[in-house]
């Protein structure tokens, strides 16, 4: 394969990770907002909603581009068959997105203080019991 034939193939997989990160940032921003909401800490932790998109989303992105990007570039460089190159990639992906989620969910949704009276231990009444917050 020539060089040029490589870097044309190669360069549009960079965006999908990037776009995935940069949904999934924007779904989970929203989850710490719903639960800000639904908890009313909006505010007392010395974030607004509109902050903690603008502060969140960008670093978020780049952190989910990370946790998408490493499993695709480690995974996708092996000599397996396709099928099992996108199932471990996708498998390992998941995995770190759903914890790093989690960590979000239990750092930043609900804040280790009472700051609402609202919700017990500032965790919405929504959020399901089997996940430990």
């Amino acid at each position: 394969m020539w060089e040029s034939e490589r870097a044309a193939r190669t360069t549009p997989a960079l965006w999908v990770p990037i776009l995935l990160g940069l949904a999934i940032a924007f779904a989970q921003v929203s989850l710490v907002a719903a639960a800000w909401d639904a908890c009313r800490i909006d505010g007392a932790t010395g974030l607004t909603a509109s902050s903690l998109y603008a502060l969140g989303v960008p670093a978020l992105t780049f952190l989910n581009w990370l946790l998408l990007a490493l499993p695709a570039e480690v995974y996708m460089s092996k000599r397996t068959p396709a099928l099992n190159r996108w199932a471990m990639t996708i498998l390992t992906s998941s995995v770190l997105i759903a914890a790093e989620t989690l960590v979000l969910a239990y750092y930043v949704a609900t804040p280790a203080e009472p700051v609402s009276t609202r919700c017990v231990d500032n965790v919405p009444d929504w959020w399901p019991n089997q996940i430990p917050v």
